[in-house]
């Protein structure tokens, strides 16, 4: 045994900036998925998907600071920052943080995996393992780690494709199930409806949209649907159908063009090197003016 569980976990999170840096620990978040992708792309799927996932989060922690900027000046007797105030408390403030949250416990829960098994392989990561909350974790991994062996026989070999997919499928689930789960059901129902709306994913990196690439819950449920609350996807069952035909038949077709000079993978290659696009620009110019 390489590392302890605890100390596996340390080097993962030891990267990352304080909590309160919002915007700069999701982009480094982001960018840890990424680096492990493109290290190791014929294995670590989840990973990839995940970049894109993080990265879409960072939107809602700059919606959250563009509602808070007000807050970091003096509010004190001052009338309208007290309304604004008020405001952003009732305009799901708190949403946007549960929101974060599910960032971070995504990352704490999962990241270590990833960092002991690359570094030591599954005996590591089973010698580590708790023996129930890491259930689909071990499972996950052991798929594609069985996968990985029978390809590196036989690089064709389909069955070694189909165990990687699914194994990247358990962990998948496991985030989806375990860890996300709670986070969803404490959002208000205007939050539910608004991550509902926000949950989109492209993974061509192109401007110009392509339906091969892209996965919306809305567009896949129906707007209406969204809208009215009829489709959530803090629904596990709405969510899991979303994710099961949409994301992930569209992360397989792009994971198939990241071998080859492609928008995407250069997308790829600049989240795992941390660089800001105008969204994570504009979100740090709002936490500067506001200090």
């Amino acid at each position: 045994m390489l590392q302890t569980r605890e100390e596996w976990r340390q080097i993962a999170e030891s990267v990352l900036p304080p909590k309160e840096r919002y915007s700069d620990r999701n982009r480094m978040i982001t960018a840890r998925y990424a680096g492990w992708y493109l290290e190791n792309p014929g294995i670590l799927k989840w990973a990839g998907m995940a970049a894109f996932a993080s990265r879409q989060v960072g939107l809602a922690i700059l919606a959250a600071e563009l509602m808070t900027a007000p807050e970091r000046q003096n509010a004190d007797g001052n009338p309208l920052l007290a309304l604004h105030r008020f405001g952003t408390d009732r305009l799901m403030l708190a949403d946007f943080e549960e929101i974060r949250n599910g960032n971070n416990n995504i990352y704490r829960d999962i990241a270590w995996a990833h960092a002991a098994y690359i570094g030591g392989g599954m005996a590591e990561l089973e010698a580590c393992a708790a023996e129930r909350e890491d259930d689909l974790l071990v499972e996950g991994f052991g798929m594609i780690d069985h996968g990985r062996k029978l390809l590196r026989r036989d690089a064709n070999d389909p069955e070694g494709e189909r165990l990687i997919w699914e194994g990247n499928t358990f962990l998948l689930r496991h985030e989806q199930v375990d860890v996300l789960q709670p986070v969803f059901d404490r959002l208000s129902s205007g939050g539910r409806v608004l991550a509902s709306f926000g949950s989109e994913l492209d993974f061509s990196g192109s401007p110009i949209s392509d339906s091969r690439y892209r996965a919306s819950f809305s567009s896949f449920h129906g707007y209406f649907e969204t809208l009215a609350g009829l489709k959530s996807v803090a629904n596990p069952a709405d969510r899991w159908q979303w994710v099961e035909q949409c994301v992930i038949p569209s992360w397989k077709a792009a994971d198939r063009q990241m071998g080859h000079e492609w928008s995407g993978r250069n997308e790829m290659a600049k989240i795992a090197a941390g660089q800001q696009d105008t969204v994570q620009q504009l979100s740090a110019f709002v936490t500067s003016f506001g200090r």
